[in-house]
């Protein structure tokens, strides 16, 4: 009777641990899906982008100046004429149909409308608007969600906001989470994928055949290219390429950890996702910076980079510039509040700026991963500032390598990573790409023609046929690249955007953040 009790009681006491199991791990899935919402800004007040809906018209731009098509200089006086959302002549006629409305360029200079090459919206559909009025009329999504397909659906049916290009999540391999070994050994091994996938928006596969499937998956559900993460094991990498290959769809990638630089010579990997991978391959090679100083390091890279220039040019492949947003890290490690101080925060989804501490996601600090990268001691800090103004000029060496071996560069800004604020961080890349050696016109390419090229875009060229994303200036660009945000007016596919509604949509954002802020960021204004 007494070992029938204890028994009966065992089994109540392993029902109520299971149970509490059971309820501790609904607790943890709810919970990180609640804070990963938050997070990536899906707890910030949406603004209504219908008030800013206008129609396409016939018009006329007349005596404007006009980026060439080969992008090297302004044409004097010309009109170009739209309808239907397309562009139907440019001319130095100022012969103009009936029905058209007038638009004076006298003064002013007409460029394309630019692109981001790498984007991150989140949860932040509001970042659409921001694009817009900075002059953006498309976008490139690395990383890409259910959410974004439907943004982009939407865009096609009439909602104001840029064109959008959406990638597939970022694919890695399961073994390459395995192998990076940044979990406890207790944890179970599905939790850590899971989760993951949850908070990094990533996608995981198996093998190399579960890789082939499911790329072809997303295409298949309305993906516009395949995003590979650097985690991926090599045989999934080919195999996802195999894939891109055979659907004819672009591919963008960070490298993978077992990849050689060698490999740019034969990979069909169509676009590198930023300067960054090859500079972290190359400080791989190196070895220990800490033992041979950045003098030693920089010269590895100037003994490096024509070989790597050539292979990427040879291969056709593309790279993604991201460079200010790797120059802002030296700040965020060493001078945050001035960093923050230095870009228009009060744009930024709160959530995405306010973060999460434990997972070192958020700007501001406290959760902002970077400021405890400059050390503790004298010696640590000087060490560091070493590194990481290192790090910065060994971009810049391959970015002019590059250029000068005419590697097509994709003007991209990782824009909602840390302190890359959408729309905005555009304008700071150019002027960056064009400190780093490009020139005006080099660095106006890379937001325009190439990324254009690079996706078979219909835009980002001023000429009979193309579709008239256009950004009218007050000043021009090519004397000097940081007059791309003197934005006049916006012309979305056909339709006219004034400097008034512009400027009603920046405040429009500015009025939803500030009513969905939890943090205070007065002090950076």
């Amino acid at each position: 009777m007494q070992m029938r009790t204890l028994r009966t009681w065992g089994f109540r006491a392993g029902f109520v641990v299971a149970g509490l199991i059971v309820l501790a791990a609904a607790a943890l899935f709810f919970l990180t899906l609640r804070t990963v919402d938050r997070i990536y800004g899906g707890e910030t007040r949406v603004v209504d982008a219908g008030q800013f809906q206008v129609e396409s018209e016939p018009m006329a731009i007349t005596h404007v100046s006009v980026l060439s098509p080969d992008g090297s200089q302004m044409l004097p006086d010309r009109t170009v004429v739209v309808r239907d959302g397309q562009i139907v002549s440019v001319s130095a006629s100022d012969d103009i149909p009936q029905g058209v409305t007038r638009i004076d360029g006298r003064g002013k200079f007409l460029i394309p409308g630019l692109m981001d090459s790498h984007v991150h919206l989140q949860r932040s559909p509001n970042d659409l608007l921001l694009y817009v009025a900075n002059g953006v009329t498309q976008i490139r999504s690395m990383g890409g969600s259910d959410a974004d397909l439907t943004l982009r659906d939407e865009i096609r049916n009439g909602r104001i906001g840029p064109h959008f290009h959406v990638s597939s999540p970022s694919m890695n391999s399961a073994d390459g989470f395995a192998s990076a070994g940044s979990a406890p050994g207790w944890i179970p091994e599905p939790l850590i994928i899971w989760f993951v996938e949850t908070v990094f928006n990533t996608h995981s596969t198996a093998n190399a055949q579960e890789a082939r499937d499911d790329a072809r998956a997303f295409i298949d559900r309305g993906h516009d290219g395949i995003k590979l993460y650097g985690f991926l094991t090599m045989d999934s990498h080919r195999a996802i390429l195999d894939v891109a290959e055979a659907l004819d769809v672009p591919t963008v990638g960070h490298l993978p950890e077992d990849m050689p630089l060698s490999e740019l010579r034969t990979t069909r990997l169509r676009e590198i996702a930023h300067v960054e991978e090859l500079v972290k391959a190359l400080l791989d090679e190196f070895g220990s910076f800490n033992s041979q100083g950045s003098e030693a390091f920089i010269a590895f890279v100037e003994s490096r980079k024509d070989e790597i220039a050539a292979d990427l040019f040879e291969n056709d492949i593309a790279v993604h510039s991201t460079l200010r947003f790797s120059e802002s890290l030296d700040d965020q490690v060493f001078d945050l509040d001035g960093a923050l101080a230095d870009i228009p925060l009060r744009y930024v989804n709160p959530g995405i700026v306010e973060g999460y501490a434990p997972l070192g996601f958020g700007w501001l600090p406290g959760s902002n991963k970077f400021e405890a990268y400059a050390g503790d001691t004298p010696e640590q800090i000087a060490s560091n500032r070493d590194f990481w103004a290192a790090r910065e000029e060994a971009h810049r060496i391959l970015l002019r390598a590059m250029v000068a071996a005419g590697v097509p560069i994709l003007a991209g800004t990782d824009a909602n990573g840390w302190l890359s604020v959408p729309g905005f961080s555009l304008h700071d890349e150019l002027q960056s790409l064009n400190a780093a050696g490009m020139t005006t016109a080099q660095a106006l390419h890379a937001a325009t023609a190439a990324p254009a090229r690079a996706i078979r875009s219909d835009a980002g060229v001023i000429e009979v046929g193309r579709r008239a994303d256009l950004v009218l200036l007050n000043e021009n660009p090519l004397a000097d690249i940081e007059n791309t945000s003197s934005i006049e007016a916006v012309i979305l596919g056909g339709r006219h955007l004034n400097r008034a509604r512009l400027d009603a949509m920046l405040r429009a954002v500015e009025t939803a953040n500030a009513a969905s802020r939890r943090s205070s960021i007065s002090r950076y204004q």
